[in-house]
């Protein structure tokens, strides 16, 4: 309803000369000697009015206008109830004049029965996103949210957008009142620690700690005999004394104040193995600080750092650093090769809270909400080493970490990484601040203490800093499901079937705000789950849901037709039509290289109205960019079988060389700048390269496919941001914002992002059997079934939130279609194999299957496998490669190559028409048959293959256990049609391959 004017309460904050309150701190300004207090200076803001719109007043709504997608507003008791009708909501509130030069707080209370992203606008004029915040909003309950606002002025509306696209929101009140701030002092600059060759030490591997004996914080850090860091003399503490702030050095005063001990272990290989100082320190208000530290060796590589501050009175304290390290002080300086801080900040040699993906405020994480930390470690990579700091992290938030590089805080001339109390969580400082609104209690006698660990080795990159932190803290279990695998299965089908996704015979990709079309992996993966369950009732749903959706698909669509952000070449393989599907993904391929330019290189091209997204970035092209195109042509390259697009497609996948060691980004630009540090660049990029692999063998394809995966460990939780059940293993997309402004994606999941990476990462593990990947891909997808919309959301059930609200446990739309969780879900349930593409090189083969090959036996002059589909229908299997061809039997019978069967003899593919399980043995010459002949009297073996396999390389192992090949370089020459080698025999056994 309309109102005919605004009930408005007011505040009035008065000022009657005595020191300003805790509740109602004003910004202050210090000045900092060797031992300082400080009292307040502000500026006079008595009788200052703030508008407080209370909306459980009979007058409260007045004013208050239904703008957009609002069937009704009405008072209640309990406030303003909003009826949502659509998918952008919002109301609009009355001006009101708010006092300009002073930051705000916005305090409200509401209730969604949906839960989600809440956003609040402010604006004398028209509105804009840069002219907003945004909070989430737990579903059906109260929730009081706090959120910052800048100064605002005269005639200033609010306009609220409540989460979800329908149902109901109530808002009992909005309140403001002014947001300040306790200002730094003017810090000491930090000096290069002074020690000496008789001071303490430890060493433990490649990592060197030695500690002065003056002060806290006088060590320098050296990895390979390199000064890498080195921690800060002259630290500060900040505490509170009623209202009044005061800074001190962390330093001792008088002699005798300041020990150090060294201790040694009975089987220690080193002179000292742990060092520990303590510090008295007296404050001006009669309490004693007690500062200590150990280092001790933890693991080769690794140093064991545990402080502890204890205080003998309560204390009021705003700022306690518990450990600083200040990389490039003394050394490299401010310039690196990578830095990370996970979760937050992926740098190459560039400023760390930069606007380059995100602007001001949300550019400014030097102190970030620990929520937003996916693991604790801080690294840097510089001149061939790296450095990293872990810690421990605590649950209820004590402490937070600080990340600066370069370290423009304290000025150091180096980088800064260090961990501070009180803690960050979002709400309680500026994420670029030291200092926090409001102080914590630290009670006397209770010792504080937090574990961190500093590593060090070589490294080009900070990959090996992520590997060593994994093997520090290993990776946590996959979180409990929280349903059975036929209930996930029953959930996903009720998505298919009875969620918004389905419009009639038509699936949209998302809901809301996508149009529906027509979708074979919907009828693809209904029949899957048809397959799969064992209600009779929900797989007679599916048949006929199934049959006709894929009624709606063009025969030569069914592979192209897909609305999942997980894809396959699936489709034909089940429901027929290859021959037409291999031409159309012929033709993709053509397109996507038309799109290259000669040396492989691709260019961001901005459009000719909107952002330019490469306006931030020093390049037009980015290694995701890139490996958007060339994983897709790689793809569709293999399944059209054609020698001359794979070749095209390798060549541009080699030019990815120029990006070596670097930062994954640029792969969402539809909305996201170019630079942003992005999981969706690395899922590409190893994708591309695991294909390049299976193509070719070639082994520096796979250990880039290795780095790539790394890169993007940094965007999945493996720690729990939260005490809440969803948090492990969700993956935030990039580092940065949507068009640099909002949302801001930092701390916030985007699970179809992580699922692409967690295919990519399944994809590696059948060759990398070493590395963690199945684990962190198995948790990427039971997390994406812990976020999808239960069962009693009739409108988005069985669909994964576009995006996930750790504090608030809550989903935000729109809702996305099951086939992105099903993907790698089917893979982490252990469930029947969707799809598989298996290479077969020493054959020169490639097979797609609907299904799982296995039994595989390979031999001079035949190639016999097991598949077994998913599915009951007959099926198809493609097999591209062929020379020339081939002689074939199906389960034991020589079968001819024409119908049901085709043989495209001049495009060298067979193409199977298959029922249920079979085993299919094809006559035909490998490529590379490798003769192993035992030269008893030398011990040597005598190698040889044939000469037209030189592309072939010979590699060894001593176990069929290991996956480690080792390629050999022993002379090689030809004999007639044959290349011939020795080789010692060394251990018991010896198994050798040909691989390129």
């Amino acid at each position: 309803m309309r109102a005919r004017s605004c009930y408005l309460q007011t505040r009035k904050l008065v000022f009657i000369g005595r020191p300003l309150s805790l509740n109602c701190k004003l910004c202050l300004t210090f000045l900092v000697s060797a031992l300082l207090t400080v009292t307040a200076a502000a500026a006079d803001i008595s009788g200052i009015i703030l508008p407080v719109f209370d909306f459980t007043q009979p007058a409260g709504t007045n004013g208050w206008t239904p703008a957009h997608d609002i069937s009704q507003i009405a008072r209640v008791e309990e406030g303003l109830l909003i009826r949502i009708s659509g998918s952008d909501p919002y109301i609009i509130g009355p001006p009101r004049n708010y006092p300009s030069g002073i930051p705000l707080w916005l305090n409200i209370r509401l209730r969604s029965d949906k839960g989600g992203m809440c956003q609040v606008f402010y604006s004398n004029a028209g509105f804009s996103e840069p002219q907003s915040v945004r909070f989430s909003v737990p579903q059906d309950q109260w929730h009081e949210a706090r959120v910052r606002l800048p100064s605002l002025g005269a005639s200033y509306r609010i306009r609220i957008d409540p989460p979800g696209d329908s149902g109901t929101c109530t808002i009992a009140w909005l309140k403001f009142e002014p947001r300040v701030v306790i200002a730094p002092p003017t810090w000491p600059v930090p000096a290069l620690p002074q020690v000496g060759p008789a001071d303490p030490r430890i060493k433990s591997g490649d990592l060197e700690i030695l500690h002065g004996r003056d002060v806290p914080g006088q060590f320098q850090i050296r990895v390979a005999g390199n000064l890498m860091a080195v921690g800060n003399t002259n630290a500060m503490l900040g505490y509170m004394v009623g209202s009044t702030p005061k800074w001190m050095p962390l330093a001792p005063v008088t002699n005798g104040a300041f020990r150090i001990a060294t201790s040694k272990s009975a089987n220690s290989q080193t002179d000292v193995d742990s060092i520990k100082i303590e510090c008295s320190i007296p404050d001006p208000d009669g309490a004693t600080w007690r500062i200590e530290q150990s280092f001790s060796i933890h693991a080769p590589g690794i140093v064991r750092i545990v402080s502890t501050a204890t205080v003998d009175q309560a204390r009021d304290v705003f700022y306690l650093p518990m450990l600083t390290l200040l990389p490039g002080l003394g050394s490299f300086g401010t310039n690196k090769t990578q830095a990370l801080f996970a979760g937050v900040e992926y740098l190459e040699n560039e400023p760390s809270s930069s606007t380059a993906d995100l602007n001001p405020p949300a550019s400014n994480r030097q102190v970030p909400d620990t929520a937003k930390i996916t693991f604790p470690l801080m690294a840097m990579a510089v001149q061939g080493r790296f450095l990293g700091l872990s810690w421990s992290p605590d649950r209820d938030g004590t402490f937070c970490a600080v990340f600066d590089s370069p370290d423009r805080i304290f000025k150091s001339t180096g980088h800064l990484m260090g961990l501070l109390f009180p803690g960050s969580d979002g709400n309680n400082r500026e994420e670029n601040s030291v200092v926090p609104y409001d102080p914590a209690r630290l009670n006397p006698n209770q010792p504080l203490t937090i574990q961190a660990f500093v590593i060090g080795g070589a490294g080009d990159s900070v990959v090996p800093a992520i590997q060593q932190y994994v093997q520090l803290s290993g990776l946590p279990p996959t979180p409990p499901m929280g349903m059975t695998t036929n209930q996930f299965l029953a959930l996903a089908a009720n998505g298919w079937l009875h969620s918004t996704i389905r419009d009639g015979n038509r699936y949209r990709h998302a809901t809301p705000g996508f149009n529906s079309a027509p979708a074979a992996d919907a009828a693809l993966y209904m029949d899957y789950i048809a397959a799969c369950v064992t209600d009779h009732e929900l797989v007679n749903e599916l048949g006929d849901a199934a049959r006709s959706a894929l009624a709606e698909v063009a025969a030569a669509d069914y592979n192209s037709a897909q609305i999942g952000h997980v894809r396959f070449p699936a489709p034909a393989l089940i429901y027929g039509a290859v021959p037409q599907n291999i031409i159309k993904s012929t033709t993709h391929a053509q397109n996507l290289l038309s799109q290259f330019v000669a040396d492989g290189t691709i260019f961001y091209k901005p459009p000719a109205s909107g952002p330019d997204y490469s306006s931030t970035h020093w390049s037009k092209e980015a290694n995701g960019f890139a490996a958007t195109y060339i994983n897709a042509l790689l793809e569709e390259a293999s399944f059209a079988g054609n020698p001359g697009l794979i070749d095209a497609a390798l060549r541009h996948l080699r030019a990815l060389d120029k990006f070596r060691n670097t930062v994954p980004r640029g792969a969402q630009t539809w909305e996201i700048p170019l630079h942003t540090p992005d999981i969706l660049a690395s899922a590409y990029l190893v994708r591309a390269y695991v294909r390049g692999f299976e193509l070719t063998g070639d082994q520096s394809l796979l250990d880039q496919a290795r780095y790539w995966a790394w890169t993007g460990v940094p965007f999945v939780y493996l720690t729990p941001p939260t005490d809440k059940p969803v948090g492990l293993y969700a993956t935030i997309p990039v580092l940065g914002a949507t068009a640099w402004i909002a949302p801001v994606w930092i701390g916030l999941p985007v699970q179809w992002c992580g699922l692409a990476y967690a295919h990519a990462l399944h994809q590696l593990s059948a060759y990398d059997k070493q590395g963690p990947w199945e684990q962190i891909a198995d948790g990427i997808a039971i997390s994406a079934i812990q976020q999808t919309y239960p069962t009693n959301d009739t409108a988005y059930r069985g669909l994964l939130p576009d995006s996930f609200n750790l504090r608030q446990q809550s989903r935000n739309l729109p809702a996305i279609n099951p086939a992105t969780t099903l993907a790698p879900a089917i893979r982490a349930l252990h469930l029947p194999t969707f799809y598989q593409f298996k290479p077969f090189r020493s054959f020169g083969l490639y097979v797609h299957a609907p299904g799982q090959l296995t039994d595989i036996e390979e031999r001079p002059n035949s190639l016999r496998f097991t598949v077994t589909p998913w599915s009951q229908r007959p099926f198809y299997l493609l097999i591209n490669g062929f020379g020339h061809t081939p002689t074939l039997q199906i389960n034991g019978t020589a079968t001819g190559l024409g119908p049901p069967h085709m043989f495209q003899a001049s495009e060298g593919r067979l193409i199977l028409r298959l029922e249920k399980r079979a085993v299919v043995e094809l006559g035909y010459p490998a490529l590379a048959s490798l003769n192993i002949e035992w030269l008893r009297s030398t011990s040597l073996a005598k190698l040889s293959w044939p000469a037209k396999a030189a592309d072939f390389a010979l590699e060894s192992t001593q176990t069929l256990e290991s996956e480690s090949w080792t390629r050999l370089t022993n002379p090689v020459i030809a004999n007639m049609d044959r290349l011939v080698t020795t080789d010692a025999i060394v251990g018991p056994m010896r198994f050798y391959r040909l691989a390129r």
